[in-house]
């Protein structure tokens, strides 16, 4: 196992301080593993054995943990390995019927999901479609019998707004244009090509969903880019005229945002010091919400919960957007409300204009992020047959795949070791295991 450099807490000034920390993070097995794992890697491996989650055979079910639960108890080892006679018998017996695969062994038709309704019921979700099927729920048994029903090919009885392979379904939330919020008008500035993500431009339309038409397609793919590009160079705009924004800091009601439940940590005393030599104008703001706040606004913004005080502007456009409310991206609104300030708007209506900003971002990335979902899922071939569970992994095949590669996190990290320790290896570990999913 690689030896990993101490990553070290700081309480002392900035030369206390290593000037990065370096962590390898290999062998996560050690750390995760389960005896069935390496029987699910022999297993996964030999000819005849579906690397599959479950394999829908007439009115049968093939499981694999079933598989990998009978092979433990039949006594064999991974040295003596597995004859072809044997093998056959316990596959047979890791065949069992529909009720038994969704009861006993937790089986679910891979496009399916079981939520909670809140009245209470229970409900099964068409994923991808983000729909409901009729029925609701009042006992796991009565949702477990209808999963094996649909695990079988079977339809769900019931009404629905629309219908999909004879199965009807029922939207969770429309899909409409019409029910966006007013888009704000950006306009005067030089064109560019943005670089944020857009849904829309990484699938292809595919028809065979009564709610999304072609015509639907294109007018909110048209909708987004128009949208990406023009808040980009809002944001482009107001970055480059950041330094005029700083001087009239003090009336953007940066006050507003200390809090009288944020406290400096202990090891944090020094940062304070530096985040004033950083941000002399945010005066208005108590040194506890200060740090707060820019502590917020590293992880929030960079997933970065080890941090090094340094000025940029996006933390001033991060306290503008926290000014009208909670979003998932306050920057963003920052930037759009910043725009508006540099344009002469009283801020006042320039703050108006940020949150206007943040909402039409969040409904049109919604309802595109919605559209591509369906469009993948037709792209990847699913729609004629969910006969078959997804490809079978395993934690200790995931991290060995992931150990062929040096894996580096270099940052500046001051706080607690311990906590910084763990958080990275959750993080590397939740990483490798996405990313090994088909493996």
């Amino acid at each position: 196992m690689s030896t990993e450099t101490p990553i070290t807490g700081s309480t002392a000034g900035p030369a206390a301080r290593p000037v990065s920390s370096i962590a390898f993070a290999d062998e996560l097995g050690d750390y995760c593993s389960y005896p069935q794992d390496e029987w699910i890697e022999v297993l996964r491996q030999i000819n005849g054995v579906p690397n599959a989650t479950y394999v829908v055979e007439n009115d049968r079910v093939f499981v694999f943990d079933k598989l990998v639960h009978r092979v433990q108890k039949s006594g064999l080892t991974k040295s003596s390995g597995i004859s072809a006679h044997t093998l056959d018998s316990l596959i047979k017996q890791a065949t069992v019927s529909a009720n038994e695969a969704v009861e006993v062994w937790g089986i679910i038709p891979e496009q399916y999901e079981v939520i909670k309704s809140s009245e209470g019921a229970l409900r099964i979700r068409h994923r991808p479609f983000n729909a409901l099927l009729p029925g609701a729920f009042e006992t796991l048994l009565e949702v477990q019998a209808a999963l094996a029903n649909l695990l079988l090919g079977g339809v769900q009885p019931g009404e629905g707004d629309f219908s999909y392979k004879g199965q009807p379904l029922t939207l969770m939330e429309p899909l409409d244009v019409a029910l966006l919020p007013s888009r704000p008008i950006i306009d005067g500035l030089q064109a560019i090509e943005t670089d944020k993500y857009i849904s829309l431009n990484t699938v292809a339309y595919h028809a065979g969903f009564a709610p999304v038409s072609n015509s639907l397609f294109d007018e909110v793919k048209a909708l987004e880019i128009r949208w990406k590009t023009d808040s980009s160079r809002a944001a482009k705009y107001a970055y480059e005229h950041a330094d005029a924004l700083w001087s009239q800091v003090g009336r953007l009601h940066l006050d507003t945002l200390n809090r009288s439940d944020d406290k400096v940590p202990e090891y944090g005393k020094t940062d304070v010091q530096d985040l004033r030599g950083c941000f002399p104008e945010l005066g208005m703001l108590s040194d506890d919400s200060l740090y707060a706040l820019y502590d917020e606004f590293k992880w929030k913004c960079y997933s970065l919960n080890g941090w090094e005080a340094h000025r940029e502007n996006a933390f001033l456009f991060y306290l503008i957007g926290k000014t009208t409310g909670d979003w998932d991206k306050p920057d963003f609104v920052g930037q759009c409300a910043g725009y508006a300030i540099l344009c002469a708007e009283p801020v006042t209506d320039a703050l108006a204009f940020g949150t206007a900003a943040g909402l039409y971002e969040e409904a049109i990335s919604h309802l595109a992020h919605r559209i591509a979902e369906v469009m993948r899922f037709f792209a990847a071939g699913y729609p004629g047959c969910w006969d078959q569970g997804p490809c079978c992994y395993h934690d200790v095949g995931s991290c060995a795949q992931c150990a062929k590669c040096t894996y580096r996190v270099v940052e500046a990290l001051r706080c607690c070791a311990s906590r910084n320790l763990a958080i990275l290896y959750l993080t590397v570990y939740t990483v490798f295991k996405s990313s090994c999913r088909s493996l």
